[in-house]
């Protein structure tokens, strides 16, 4: 759209310039301006659709259309100043009426110079379009509805082909999100309750693994225990093998002890039978000294009293060989008692070394079993304690396990926490099952792509 300017040597330009002007004022909505935007005339058309009567608008300035907050930038100074300087706009607009609702109109705002070029004023033709202004209120309303998360509103058509195809494509979006975040909340809803069974799972493991946990670690105790119980029962194994070791050597020097009792008791016994020989000799002896005694005696009383001398000897030698008699009887008799004592004792003592040998033996035995216990003692200690460090690596691993466990628990309730805020916020959303694309209808005509910026609420 270029500035127009009236050419006043054409009176057939002027007829058909005010023919022209006189189409546009009954069939279009026309304001003139001052270059800086004061009102200078509006027809009926215009007032109408704002509002306003004539004595309301003239004089005033054009920002008294627009809103307050873009009357005041720099975008809307900029507007005025291009129009001052000869520049022209077409495009859709968003306008104030006097009741403060929004109208949209389609309109061109052109400079109208003079013979210099220069802007003297700005006269704006415009056309009131509400099927436009109500789609896109429509859309609007929708946009304000899927703010506050409902999914389920539809913007219907307008049979504006550009905003129908924009409903569309809002509609189906819209419909495309709601299927998306129907299934978020089936997934969240599936991940929730998944997540409770992982938490709930968790804290049953993680009870199980502590009771675990309190029993192994009952049973290290218990094992590092029987351990040092073991332990210090092969000790004391070793100890007692020892002292039957030198049970052994003393029974043994008992037996050789024994046996040399036994050989001293022998030689006693043979000494005695010598010396009972000897005084059966000497009894002999004194038998034959009483018989020669008597002889003399009787030699010496024949002799009369040159014997009587020889005889008091006599009858002496016959008292000392009686006694001899009798005190060799009697070590007889003791010495046989000494015999019979000798033979009792040697009995004895070789009873006693037969029952050392049977006790050597036993003891032996005893030693070799002691031996074993020992043996198997040291065995079992040392497997005692690999089994001891088993079970603490064990239990070690244990409390890792329940504080891994335990970390799988806080992780599983704040998975839970994520599934239910994220229920939360799909709850914020209302929404409707998967509709099929033909329930919002497309236009009949081919999409037209919106012009420009035809939809800028600013200028």
């Amino acid at each position: 759209m270029f500035p127009f300017t009236r050419h006043k040597n054409s009176v057939a330009s002027g007829s058909l310039a005010d023919s022209f002007f006189a189409v546009i004022d009954r069939t279009q909505a026309t304001i003139q301006f001052k270059p800086d935007g004061t009102i200078l005339a509006a027809n009926a058309n215009f007032l109408k659709v704002l509002g306003y009567s004539l004595e309301e608008v003239v004089g005033k300035h054009h920002s008294m259309f627009v809103d307050k907050d873009y009357a005041r930038t720099t975008e809307y100074q900029n507007f005025w100043a291009d129009l001052a300087a000869g520049k022209a706009f077409t495009n859709q607009y968003s306008r104030v009426t006097k009741d403060g609702s929004i109208v949209w109109i389609q309109a061109t705002y052109a400079p109208s110079l003079d013979e210099n070029g220069k802007t003297v004023s700005v006269i704006k033709i415009a056309m009131h379009i509400p099927k436009r202004q109500q789609a896109i209120e429509k859309i609007a309303d929708g946009l304000q509805q899927l703010r506050k998360g409902n999914l389920t509103h539809v913007v219907p058509h307008c049979g504006v082909p550009e905003i129908d195809a924009l409903a569309t494509a809002y509609n189906l979006a819209v419909e495309q999100l709601s299927a998306t975040m129907s299934a978020v909340a089936q997934v969240g809803e599936a991940v929730r309750r998944k997540a409770g069974e992982l938490g709930q799972g968790s804290a049953e493991l993680s009870h199980r693994t502590e009771v675990q946990a309190a029993t192994l670690e009952e049973t290290a105790a218990a094992m590092e225990e029987l351990t040092s119980t073991v332990g210090a029962a092969a000790e004391g194994a070793l100890a007692v093998e020892k002292t039957a070791n030198q049970a052994i050597v003393t029974a043994r020097n008992g037996g050789k002890i024994a046996q040399d009792a036994i050989d001293a008791m022998s030689q006693i016994e043979k000494s005695s039978h010598r010396v009972s020989q000897v005084i059966t000799v000497i009894d002999d002896i004194a038998f034959q000294t009483n018989l020669l005694a008597l002889n003399a005696g009787i030699e010496a009383a024949r002799a009369g009293d040159t014997g009587r001398g020889f005889a008091v000897v006599a009858t002496e030698v016959r008292a000392l060989a009686l006694r001899s008699a009798e005190s060799a009887a009697e070590i007889n008799k003791l010495i046989r008692e000494s015999s019979e004592f000798v033979k009792t004792g040697v009995a004895l003592v070789v009873k006693a070394g037969d029952e050392l040998k049977t006790i050597i033996a036993g003891i032996e035995a005893i030693h070799s079993n002691i031996a074993g216990i020992a043996n198997g003692a040291k065995e079992q200690a040392v497997t005692l304690r690999e089994i001891n460090i088993g079970v603490g690596q064990l239990d070690t691993m244990t409390q890792q396990n329940a504080s891994m466990v335990e970390q799988s628990t806080a992780a599983s309730q704040l998975l839970v926490d994520h599934a239910r805020d994220l229920a939360n916020q799909v709850s914020q959303f209302q929404l409707s099952a998967v509709k099929k694309s033909a329930a919002v209808p497309a236009p009949n005509r081919a999409e037209t792509p919106v012009r420009g910026s035809a939809l800028r609420v600013a200028s």
